[in-house]
């Protein structure tokens, strides 16, 4: 298992049971409230990329690829 602080480009990551290469991703700390991470990933099985938001306490697993 990996942390939101773990992430940086070209981390192949797991999630839902999909794998996902990750493009992108910006940490974001708003002035109010706690702070996240904004990552663009791109399934290894389809192609399409997506972009999702994490929370600093989420965790993933690293993909097997």
């Amino acid at each position: 298992m990996a942390s939101t602080t773990d992430i940086r480009k070209g981390l192949k990551i797991q999630m839902d049971g999909t794998p996902f290469h990750i493009v992108d991703h910006t940490f974001v700390k708003p002035g109010k409230g706690q702070a996240f991470t904004r990552i663009r990933i791109r399934n290894l099985i389809n192609g399409r990329t997506v972009e999702k938001t994490l929370k600093a306490s989420e965790s993933f697993e690293g993909a097997d690829v």
